[in-house]
């Protein structure tokens, strides 16, 4: 197969992408990079997993001013909670419902992807992981609100002021919470 060099046809050299050519879109990197290892922190020490959802964040430019931070889709339930599952004919238990949630339990059955990350989080035999997870779905998953916690009014103040002391100019700087692109 031929070794094909798209940069090279596009008039682009490696050197060109190293580094960012202005300082405006220096700062738009620091920042990008200081919000990603912000969610990773706040991830770390108040989300119960693995790790792998704290190692799938991670910035995306979307222009030359502009970034999306994106995760894994087990950001989403671990951001905005889960509700417990609906009472289900022959199950005995109360709904446990979370506050303002999208997400809820729909089978009060486990299955074996559920079971297997239990088991690699918390460790133990298969039967304590699957008896984790039925209670899991039974009472569901409190909020993290990780996303209000990391972009906080004072942290978007301090990014417009930023971009004002470099740029002169004045910004009103907005985080969207868009959870239907999220990966």
């Amino acid at each position: 197969m031929a070794e094909l060099d798209f940069l090279d046809s596009l008039g682009i050299s490696q050197q060109e992408l190293s580094q960012p050519e202005t300082a405006y879109e220096k700062l738009i990197l620091k920042i990008a990079n200081q919000v990603t290892d912000d969610f990773k922190e706040y991830i770390s020490a108040n989300v119960m997993n693995t790790g792998a959802l704290m190692q799938s964040v991670v910035y995306m430019p979307t222009g030359a001013f502009s970034f999306e931070i994106q995760a894994d889709q087990y950001y989403l339930f671990q951001d905005q909670g889960v509700n417990a599952l609906p009472n289900v004919p022959g199950y005995n238990y109360k709904r446990a419902t979370v506050s303002g949630s999208a997400y809820s339990f729909r089978t009060p059955y486990v299955s074996s992807g559920m079971a297997n990350a239990i088991q690699q989080w918390k460790g133990g035999s298969m039967s304590q992981a699957y008896a984790t997870a039925s209670s899991i779905k039974h009472h569901g998953l409190q909020p993290k609100r990780i996303t209000e916690n990391v972009m906080t009014d004072d942290v978007l103040n301090k990014i417009a002021s930023d971009l004002a002391t470099v740029t002169g100019l004045i910004f009103d700087v907005s985080f969207t919470k868009n959870t239907s692109t999220w990966q």
